[in-house]
């Protein structure tokens, strides 16, 4: 009689064992949900550090080399230049509603497509869009951002 219970208690737990490994297998994120997660964080006020870990490597060695640049435009420090970018993106990001209208994964690139609605009352009467290029660098990254205003 012990057996039988044993097996009987055993079947359930190795099913929901394996159910629980073949979920956890699958739990990388989409590109979508990867933006979608860095918009609220640009959103909440994300730092520095943080923001460059969702880009690509391509991307943050652009941005890098950039900055002398912004600098003697400026007339900024780096400190100075970044905090401008980061409150810039905050305050953009929080004027606009996003809706995913496409996404598009090719092996390891993937295409989004958002529309974006103005909610602070600088809407201009054309259709605002966001074109995100991604490439997976184990795990999504923005490799590009494209904005219509």
């Amino acid at each position: 009689m012990l057996r039988r219970t044993s097996m009987k208690l055993f079947k359930p737990l190795s099913l929901s064992v394996i159910l629980v490994l073949m979920i956890g297998c699958s739990s990388e994120k989409t590109p979508s949900q990867v933006y979608d997660e860095y918009n609220t964080k640009v959103i909440n006020g994300i730092n520095f550090n943080d923001d460059k870990a969702y880009y690509s490597k391509r991307k943050r060695d652009e941005v890098e080399s950039k900055f002398p640049e912004y600098m003697k435009k400026m007339d900024k420090s780096r400190e100075e230049v970044i905090e401008f970018y980061l409150n810039f993106s905050r305050e953009l990001a929080k004027c606009k509603e996003l809706g995913l209208v496409s996404e598009v994964i090719n092996g390891e690139e993937a295409i989004l497509k958002y529309s974006q609605k103005d909610i602070c009352g600088n809407a201009i009467n054309t259709e605002e869009r966001q074109l995100i290029r991604m490439i997976n660098e184990g795990g999504w990254k923005i490799d590009d951002i494209e904005i219509s205003l």
